[in-house]
């Protein structure tokens, strides 16, 4: 039980520190990493957006 938990802490901050290079895909919340950018570019009815 403990491993699991730890993994999936580990996984959570590698997510969290990927950075996107611009013409990539994100989305505004972060859920797949950050713009190398910080600037995501996401219309509300599009499923990803574009790093610039």
């Amino acid at each position: 039980m403990r491993f699991t938990i730890l993994t999936a802490l580990a996984f959570v901050g590698l997510s969290m520190a990927t950075s996107i290079p611009s013409g990539g895909k994100c989305k505004q919340d972060g859920s797949l990493g950050n713009c190398e950018s910080k600037l995501c570019v996401q219309l509300p009815d599009q499923t990803y957006g574009k790093c610039k």
